[in-house]
C-alpha cells in the first residue's frame, strides 16, 4: 500500500484550524480483504459475547 500527498505545495493552516493535508491512497483490494475480514471477525466475536452475556444477565 502506497500513501502519497496530492499536492507538491506545502498545506498551511492556522494552529486553531481543524484542516488537516489531503492525502491520497493508492492500493489493490486484494491488500485491504484481509483487514476487512478480520475486523469483521472482532466485529462478530464481540457481538456475540454481548449477546451470551445479556443471555446470562436474562437468566
Amino acid at each position: 500500500m502506497k500513501v502519497i500527498h496530492r499536492q507538491n505545495v506545502p498545506f498551511r493552516t492556522t494552529p486553531s484550524s481543524d484542516k488537516v493535508n489531503r492525502l491520497s491512497c493508492c492500493c489493490r483490494i486484494s491488500e485491504l480483504m484481509p483487514l476487512v475480514r478480520q475486523l469483521h471477525d472482532d466485529a462478530r466475536t464481540r457481538a456475540a459475547a454481548r449477546q451470551d452475556e445479556q443471555h446470562q444477565q436474562a437468566a
